[in-house]
């Protein structure tokens, strides 16, 4: 409904997005491995500059790779950590009505 500000979690929820946070990151570097490995294929009969241009590129390849790895998996962790910080405010608010 427009204008509604309820906020609704479900801890099944948050532990299945994390979970497929983990698994998008696992098949994303599968995918990741397989074309580069057909790249190297190829790239090992370059020499001389269009080699040394290849490994620049590698190089910023391979750290850009690195960096979305690890986002995927801080999204993860983080979505997991707030999974237990609602379940922990959750419970102090049933303590309330006991």
């Amino acid at each position: 409904m427009a204008g509604d500000h309820n906020l609704r979690v479900t801890y099944g929820a948050l532990e299945q997005t994390a979970a497929d946070i983990e698994r998008a990151a696992k098949e994303l570097q599968a995918e990741l491995d397989k074309i580069w490995g057909a790249v190297k294929r190829v790239s090992e009969s370059w020499e001389g500059e269009a080699h040394q241009a290849f490994q620049a590129a590698e190089r910023q390849w391979n750290a850009r790779a690195s960096h979305i790895q690890s986002t995927l998996h801080e999204v993860s962790a983080k979505i997991r950590a707030g999974s237990a910080d609602y379940r922990t405010t959750d419970r102090k608010a049933a303590g309330f009505f006991q």
